[in-house]
């Protein structure tokens, strides 16, 4: 094989591998390395008409019991810095968990330590009226008053 026709073979190489560089680089522009997109907080598209208004969507529910239905199965529920009070539904499939801390909550560990709550499984008559409690349902419960969708209540230490 010629020299000249060696040269030509490599150059189409590179030619095509910075060409090939070029579009996935592209590709990935305002991603990081695990592939989701980067935001930085401050910057952004100006929202269009049709996006204002717009939440996004709610699965979780935290605040107090201010009331357990045993014969029902629900609690009713303040949600932090809300008015209105919640119907949270307790299906057979709901998984009620009470967590507590491992140590004297009155001698409390050192800032930084960390730690992993205990996880106690519990019936709907073991809640009582004030408990902090976090609500985890399957589908969207933005404005609802009543929810029937839950997955996990717990207990807060």
């Amino acid at each position: 094989m010629g020299k000249n026709k060696i040269i030509i073979i490599i150059l189409l190489v590179l030619v095509v591998g910075a060409v090939c560089y070029f579009i996935i680089l592209s590709s990935n522009k305002g991603k990081n390395e695990f592939g989701g997109k980067i935001f930085t907080t401050g910057e952004g598209e100006e929202k269009k008409g049709e996006e204002l208004g717009k939440s996004e969507e709610v699965l979780s529910l935290s605040g107090k019991v201010s009331s357990v239905n045993n014969v029902g199965n629900f609690l009713m529920v303040k949600p932090a810095g809300k008015e209105d009070e919640v119907k949270v539904i307790i299906s057979e499939m709901a998984k009620l968990i009470k967590l507590t801390v491992p140590f004297d909550e009155k001698n409390p560990l050192p800032p930084g330590t960390q730690f992993t709550p205990k996880e106690k499984e519990i019936k709907l008559s073991d809640f009582k009226t004030g408990d902090e409690i976090l609500v985890l349902a399957k589908n969207d419960i933005t404005g609802k008053t009543e929810v029937d969708n839950i997955t996990l209540v717990q207990i807060l230490p």
